[in-house]
């Protein structure tokens, strides 16, 4: 049976991931096609040895991470029925009870005269829907050399 989608919301009990996607299946048996892409923003850490401070900058951007530009709108046309990718969402914070709420119609111009735009009312059918979650978010663990166990349980996905 398929479905109208209008909004898939995420609630995390962990941090939100550095990248996530979400697909969407048309028919039972079809392939998953590409519906959102998230990214972690750009990021800078002051790290502490000793006394002195090291600036470390953590950049993926959505071309990086999935071969896609960053964007959170489409132009009008046949662009409107791609799965755009974005840095909203990807924060780390907050560290618990974070949401990611994406609206399949937003940034798409057609949206307002929806019931006049065929492709995105198949843009928003669905029998089924798929979230890969790319990337933990770890507080960058590798660069803090931590192995403490408090730094280990960050290393999940928990949602709701």
């Amino acid at each position: 049976k398929a479905f109208d989608i209008t909004y898939v919301r995420l609630w995390f009990y962990s941090p939100r991931p550095e990248s996530f996607a979400i697909y969407k299946r048309t028919s039972e048996d079809g392939p998953w096609l590409p519906y959102q892409f998230y990214r972690i923003l750009n990021i800078i850490f002051y790290v502490y040895f000793n006394v002195n401070i090291n600036l470390i900058v953590h950049s993926a951007t959505c071309r990086d991470t999935y071969g896609l530009p960053d964007s959170s709108y489409t132009r009008k046309g046949p662009e409107e029925t791609r799965a755009l990718c974005t840095a909203e969402y990807s924060d780390i914070s907050p560290l618990t009870g974070g949401n990611v709420a994406f609206s399949t119609l937003e940034g798409r111009p057609s949206a307002y005269n929806f019931d006049s735009s065929p492709e995105l009312q198949e843009w928003v059918t669905a029998t089924d829907i798929r979230i890969t979650l790319d990337r933990l978010n770890t507080l960058r663990r590798s660069v803090w050399r931590c192995t403490s166990s408090k730094v280990l349980l960050l290393c999940h996905f928990r949602l709701r």
